[in-house]
């Protein structure tokens, strides 16, 4: 019986690494629905701020430049994993920062390498071995309570860069999910704002008879604005990027679901046949002793 209790030690397995899969499944199915309604608790919140640009804009036209910014040396900051399972995330979110990190040094305006800042150790491992230099590595959040640890982290960063006139754009590298079972890396530039934009924003009429009033001086009210734009442009980003990495993960257990399946069924399959062998074998052994003693008597 030893290649049954073999084969029957392997389907145990099958079994406990089966459920571990349902598990992360679930938790993963779970995840997406958290971050994805932080998404839309992010976006209502950039109404509101959109708003205080307005009103800014409208109480201090001067603060529209009046050309475009010249293009500068470029800041990234890549959003990976902290956890693996996750399927090729990590190589998609890095072949994009890697893309854009080529055509900004073929570029004639570039004079020094951009500064990269990492989210998470997966991502960081990756964008090393495709040759990008990383400056600063920040931790994934493991939940929604402490993104904003995070985002304060990665904000930190960047005042540190702006102070030491380390770069004049920001753009974030992230994944966005585009449905249950599908992301898609994506940049968004922060920094410099478009100028297009502002001049929009400046010159759309205000939603009210009630204009608003200063508080502050102009430059004071711009930084504290632009601050809380690039904390919110984080939220949203963090957020997406943990909804695409547990849609990731989902495929990948979903993938890792068949194939443990399929290898259960073959494992109970091969199980029952070395049983019948088994029995077979002990019937036709009794059988031979019984014939055996019916000769010898």
């Amino acid at each position: 019986m030893s290649g049954t209790e073999a084969i029957a030690r392997r389907v145990a397995s099958a079994e406990t690494l089966q459920s571990v899969v349902t598990t992360m499944k679930t938790l993963a199915s779970v995840r997406i629905g958290q971050y994805r309604r932080s998404m839309v608790a992010a976006r209502a919140a950039d109404e509101t701020l959109e708003l205080a640009l307005r009103a800014a804009l409208l109480l201090y036209p001067e603060l529209v430049p009046s050309g475009s910014p010249e293009p500068g040396t470029l800041a990234l900051a890549v959003f990976g994993s902290d956890r693996g399972l996750c399927g090729a995330f990590n190589e998609r979110v890095s072949r994009e920062a890697t893309a854009l990190v080529a055509a900004d040094s073929m570029s004639a305006d570039s004079v020094e390498r951009p500064v990269v800042l990492a989210v998470g150790r997966r991502a960081h491992g990756r964008l090393r071995a495709r040759g990008v230099q990383v400056d600063a590595v920040v931790p994934v959040p493991g939940n929604l309570e402490s993104i904003d640890v995070a985002v304060t982290r990665v904000l930190d960063q960047i005042d540190a860069w702006r102070d030491e006139a380390r770069f004049e754009r920001l753009v974030l590298v992230y994944a966005r999910p585009i449905s249950g079972t599908e992301y898609t890396p994506d940049a968004v530039q922060l920094l410099p704002f478009d100028v297009a934009w502002l001049r929009s924003l400046r010159d759309r009429p205000w939603p009210s008879r009630r204009l608003p009033m200063p508080v502050l001086d102009p430059d004071r009210l711009l930084r504290g604005i632009v601050r809380q734009y690039l904390a919110q442009a984080l939220v949203r980003a963090f957020a997406a990027s943990l909804a695409s990495e547990n849609v990731a993960r989902l495929v990948a257990m979903e993938a890792a679901e068949r194939n443990v399946d399929e290898r259960l069924a073959n494992l109970r399959t091969a199980y029952r046949a070395a049983r019948q062998n088994a029995i077979t074998e002990e019937l036709l052994d009794i059988q031979s002793a019984y014939a055996a003693s019916t000769q010898e008597r």
